[in-house]
C-alpha cells in the first residue's frame, strides 16, 4: 500500500494534474491512497481572502473570488466536460459563495475568527481534491472523494491543529480499508482535520505532508510518496553550494534536523508518524521529483542509517539573532535559564537553540531576527529583579546571524566530525558565535555570522566532500569527474593521459564536448571508449554522430551534465575559441575550470574580472599553467616569487615554440614554406598557423602573464611585430597556404643578413607592469634567446632578488604532448587540494 501525496506544484495547471493521474495510474490497481493540496497559489490567495475579509469592499471581495472561480475554473474545463464539469462547477460555486458570506458576516462584527479563517483556507484543498478525483475516474481509475474530516482527528488548535493519531487510526480504516478492498483510490484533501467538536481547522505549515503520513501510519502502509518540485533532500542549498547533491536514503532523525534548519522540501512534524509503526515495519518516506518520476529522489527511514560518512548534509536558517543573559553571577543563580525559556516561551517567542558556557557566565540562544526586540523586552521584564541587583551584567541581543547546520547521524557525537566542522570554519577565518549539538548526536548547530553563511557552508560541504556520493567519501581514492571542452589534438592527448593513468588516478573522464554534441558517462568514459572518440574525431566524424552522444551547444552540454551531479567536476577547455561566456557560468555554479585555451584570458579586462568574480562567487578555482608554456611550470614559478614577496621587474623571453622551432629551422638552411609546413604536420602551430606568424597567439600569452603583474591593459594596447604580410592577412586560410612559397626569399634573406652579422633571428616578448613589446630580434648565438633549440620556450625572470642573474625556465612548448602535460598537472593539483 502507497500513500502519495501531490503539492500546489504538483497540481499548477491542467497538465500538471493530468501527469499526477498518470502517476498515480502507473500503480496499476495497487491499493493507493491520494492526499492533495490546493492548487497553487491558492492557499495563500484564501488566507488573503480571509485576513481582508473584515475591511475588504464587496468589489474587491468579488475579484478576489473571482481570481479563486478563474484559476479552478481553467483546471476543471481542460480536463473534465459534461456532467462531471457541472457538477465541479456547481461544487466550486457554492464553495466560494460560502467564503462570501462568511466574509459579509466578517464585516458586520468587524472581524473574521480563527474558527471562520480555517472553514475558508480548508476550501482549496477539498476543491483540488474533487478535482483530482474526478479527474482520475476520467483516465479509467476508480476514485472517489474522500473528506479529511471524516478521517483525521485533531487537538482543534485553529490554524495548527496536531492530529490525535490514537484518534485518527480507527476512523482511517474505517473509511478507506473497504475503499481499498474495493480497489478505489481514495482522494483526501491534506492539511484539513476535525476538531473535538466536529469542526473544521486546518494543520499549520507542512500539513499536507501530515497528512499523508499520519493516514500512512493509520492504514500500516509502506510508502509515502511526497511529489516534490525538487530533486529530493540535498547535502545543502544549492543557491548556496551550486555542486550541492540529492542524498539518496537518510533517517528520519536526519530529515528532520535538516527541515528544522530551514530545508523546506518538508516539515519535521511531517515525520513524526514515522515512529508509530511496530518494529521492522515503518513507513517509509519518498521524496520524489514531479517531473523526473523515474529518478529515486530520497528515501526516509524510520531507523538511523548506517554509514561510514558522520555527516550527510549542511543547511542554514538566516535572519537569526542571538539573545544572551549575562553575568558573573548565573553559577549563583540556580534556575535563571528555565525561567528565561519561560519567558520566551509565554511571550510566543520560539528558541532554535540554546548554549550555555561551561563556566555558566552567559546563556545564549537564537530566535528569529523579526522576534529579536519581543524577545529582549520579555527576559529584562522577567529578570528585572536580577538585572537591578547586578547579579546580571546584561540581556542583550545580536542580529544579523545564521545557525548553520552539520547534519548526521552523528554528526555531533563523532569527536572527528565536530573537531574537522570547527576547524574547517578557522581555517576560513570564520568565528562561530555559539555551538551546540543535539544529544542523539543528528546535528552540530554553530551561530555565524549571516554575512559568512553561505561562505561557512560551502566550506563545511567541501570539507566533508558532501559534493561526492557517500560511497566515494569512504573510497581511497576521491574521483574529480574531468569534462574536456574540445576534442582536438591536446584534448585527445589529455583523455589518453588521464585514461592510462588507469585506477590508480584520481581522475576520471566523463564527458567529452566538441561544437556538434557531447558524450556523458556518469562512471566514466573508459580507456577504450575514449580511444574510440578520439579515432572518430581523428578521421573527422563529430562526436554527436558518436553512439550514445547527444547533439547540443557546450552550454547545454553543461547544463545536462550538471543535472547528473557530477564529483568535484572541472571543466578542461582545450578549445581556441572565445568561450569565456561559458567559463564564466561554470565558475559561478562552482565547476572548477583549467585552462589551455588563452583566448578567454586575453579578452577584455572587464570580462576576466567577471570571470575572477564568478569564481569568487560560485566557489570555483580556475587554473591556467597551459596557456602560456604548455608544460613548463612558468605561471607557478611567477605565483611562488609573488606570493614570496619578491618583486617582479621584468619577464623576457621566447614564449612560442612553434616560432621557435621555425627560426631554429630557418637557421639551419631550410626555405620558410617547408619549415612552416613541417611544425604543422608535428602539430606544432594553430590551426591556422598565422595566429602564429602574426604575434596574436605570443600577445595573449604576454598579456596574461603581465596582468598576473598588475598590467590592466588590454590586447590592444600590446605592440606586436606581425611576421604576415598585410596583403596575406586577410585571406582564407587555403589561399595563405598556398602562397607561402612567395614568403621563401624575403625569410632568406633576413636570415642571411642576421648570419653576416653573427646573430640568429628570435621573436622575443618583453613583459612589466606598465608596458608589452613583442617582436623580431637579432640575438647573438652565445645568448640565452639564441642557444634555444627546436620547440623550446624561455622566459627570464629579473626581479629584486634576481637582478644580477634572472631566474630562467626552458623546455619544451609546443605540441600536444607537453601542453596536455601541463593541463594535467592543473587537474592533478586540483584533485590534491580537494583530498
Amino acid at each position: 500500500m502507497a500513500v502519495y501525496k501531490f503539492g500546489g506544484a504538483s497540481l499548477a495547471t491542467p497538465d500538471a494534474v493530468a501527469h499526477a493521474v498518470s502517476l498515480v495510474a502507473r500503480r496499476d490497481g495497487a491499493p493507493t491512497v491520494v492526499v492533495t493540496s490546493a492548487l497553487a497559489g491558492v492557499t495563500d490567495a484564501l488566507l488573503a481572502v480571509a485576513h481582508a475579509a473584515a475591511t475588504a469592499t464587496p468589489a474587491q471581495l468579488d475579484a478576489a473570488l473571482g481570481r479563486l472561480r478563474a484559476t479552478h475554473a481553467a483546471v476543471l474545463d481542460a480536463l473534465l466536460d459534461g456532467d462531471d464539469a457541472r457538477t465541479l462547477h456547481d461544487a466550486l460555486d457554492a464553495s466560494l459563495a460560502e467564503v462570501a458570506a462568511l466574509a459579509a458576516a466578517a464585516r458586520a462584527i468587524g472581524e473574521l475568527a480563527p474558527r471562520e479563517v480555517d472553514r475558508v483556507v480548508a476550501r482549496g484543498e477539498r476543491l483540488a481534491a474533487r478535482i483530482v478525483a474526478a479527474a482520475l475516474g476520467r483516465a479509467g481509475v476508480r476514485a472517489e472523494y474522500v473528506d479529511a474530516t471524516d478521517l483525521v482527528v485533531t487537538d482543534g488548535a485553529y490554524g495548527e491543529a496536531a492530529p490525535d493519531l490514537a484518534a485518527t487510526a480507527p476512523a482511517a480504516r474505517r473509511v478507506l480499508r473497504p475503499l481499498l478492498r474495493a480497489r478505489v483510490v481514495p482522494v483526501v484533501p491534506g492539511f484539513v482535520g476535525r476538531g473535538p467538536r466536529g469542526e473544521t481547522v486546518t494543520l499549520g505549515r507542512g500539513g499536507s505532508d501530515l497528512s499523508a503520513t499520519v493516514l500512512a501510519a493509520a492504514l500500516g502502509a509502506r510508502r509515502v510518496v511526497l511529489w516534490k518540485d525538487v530533486p529530493g533532500l540535498l547535502t545543502a542549498d544549492p543557491r548556496a553550494v551550486p555542486n550541492a547533491r540529492v542524498v539518496p536514503r537518510l533517517g528520519a532523525r536526519e530529515a528532520a534536523a535538516l527541515a528544522h534548519y530551514g530545508a523546506k522540501v518538508l516539515h519535521p512534524r511531517a515525520l513524526a508518524p514515522l515512529a508509530l509503526a511496530p518494529a521492522g515495519k515503518g513507513t517509509r518516506v519518498l521524496v520524489r521529483p514531479f517531473a523526473r518520476p523515474d529518478e529515486r529522489g530520497t528515501e526516509i527511514v524510520a531507523r538511523r542509517v548506517e554509514s561510514r560518512a558522520p555527516v550527510v548534509a549542511v543547511a542554514a536558517t538566516m535572519d537569526q539573532a542571538i539573545v544572551r543573559v549575562v553575568g558573573r553571577g548565573l553559577h549563583a543563580l540556580p534556575g535563571v535559564a528555565a525561567r528565561a525559556l519561560a519567558a520566551l516561551h509565554a511571550a510566543g517567542v520560539p528558541v532554535s537553540l540554546v548554549s550555555q558556557a561551561a563556566s555558566a557566565y552567559d546563556v545564549s540562544v537564537t530566535v528569529d531576527g523579526a522576534r529579536a526586540a519581543h524577545a529582549l523586552d520579555a527576559l529584562r521584564r522577567a529578570l528585572a529583579p536580577e538585572l537591578a541587583s547586578g547579579e546580571l551584567e546584561s540581556v542583550d541581543a545580536r542580529v544579523g546571524v545564521a545557525t548553520v547546520g552539520v547534519v548526521g547521524a552523528c554528526a555531533a557525537d563523532d569527536a572527528r566530525a565536530a573537531a574537522r566542522a570547527l576547524t574547517t570554519l578557522a581555517d576560513a577565518g570564520i568565528a562561530p558565535l555559539a555551538t551546540a549539538q543535539g544529544a542523539a548526536g543528528a546535528s552540530l548547530s554553530l551561530v555565524v555570522d549571516a554575512t559568512r553563511a553561505v561562505e561557512a557552508q560551502r566550506a563545511l560541504h567541501e570539507a566533508f566532500r558532501l559534493h561526492e556520493p557517500a560511497a566515494a567519501r569512504t573510497a581511497r581514492v576521491a574521483r574529480t569527474d574531468v569534462v574536456l571542452l574540445g576534442a582536438g589534438a591536446i584534448g585527445r592527448e589529455l583523455a589518453a593521459q588521464i585514461a592510462a593513468a588507469g585506477a590508480r588516478s584520481p581522475l576520471r573522464v566523463c564527458a567529452l564536448v566538441d561544437r556538434s554534441g557531447f558524450v556523458f558517462d556518469a562512471g566514466g568514459l573508459s580507456r577504450r571508449r575514449i580511444a574510440e572518440l578520439c579515432g572518430a574525431k581523428v578521421a573527422g566524424r563529430p562526436l554527436a554522430l558518436a553512439p550514445g552522444a547527444r547533439a547540443a551547444t557546450a552550454a547545454e552540454a553543461l547544463d545536462a551534465i550538471a543535472a547528473h551531479r557530477p564529483s568535484r567536476p572541472v571543466l578542461v577547455d582545450v578549445t581556441a575559441a572565445d568561450t569565456g561566456a561559458l567559463l564564466e557560468r561554470a565558475l559561478g555554479t562552482g565547476w572548477d575550470v583549467v585552462l589551455a585555451n588563452k583566448v578567454p584570458l586575453a579578452a577584455p579586462q572587464e570580462a576576466v574580472d567577471r570571470l575572477h568574480a564568478a569564481g569568487r562567487a560560485g566557489g570555483g578555482r580556475l587554473l591556467h599553467e597551459a596557456t602560456v608554456g604548455a608544460g613548463l611550470p612558468v605561471i607557478d614559478t611567477l605565483r611562488k616569487l609573488l606570493e614570496a614577496g619578491d618583486r617582479v621587474q621584468r619577464i623576457e623571453g621566447c614564449p612560442s615554440g612553434t616560432l621557435g622551432f621555425l627560426f631554429g629551422e630557418l637557421g639551419r638552411g631550410l626555405a620558410f614554406s617547408a619549415a612552416l609546413r613541417d611544425a604543422m604536420a608535428r602539430g606544432y602551430t594553430e590551426p591556422d598557423p598565422r595566429d602564429d606568424l602574426s604575434g596574436q597567439d605570443v600577445a595573449r600569452k604576454a598579456l596574461i602573464l603581465a596582468r598576473l603583474l598588475g598590467f590592466r591593459g588590454d590586447l590592444s594596447d600590446v605592440a606586436v611585430e606581425s611576421l604576415v604580410p598585410e596583403a596575406m592577412r586577410a585571406l582564407p586560410r587555403d589561399a595563405f597556404l598556398a602562397r607561402l612559397a612567395e614568403l621563401d626569399a624575403p625569410w632568406e634573406a633576413r636570415v642571411r643578413a642576421a648570419r653576416a652579422q653573427g646573430r640568429v633571428l628570435r621573436y622575443r616578448v618583453r613583459v612589466t607592469r606598465r608596458r608589452i613589446a613583442v617582436g623580431l630580434v637579432a640575438v647573438a648565438p652565445s645568448d640565452p634567446l639564441g642557444a634555444l633549440s627546436g620547440t623550446d620556450n624561455q622566459f627570464a625572470f629579473t626581479t629584486a632578488r634576481y637582478r644580477a642573474q634572472p631566474l630562467v625556465v626552458t623546455g619544451p612548448g609546443a605540441g600536444a604532448a607537453v601542453t596536455a602535460s601541463g593541463v594535467y598537472g592543473d587537474l592533478l593539483r586540483l584533485a590534491a587540494e580537494r583530498r
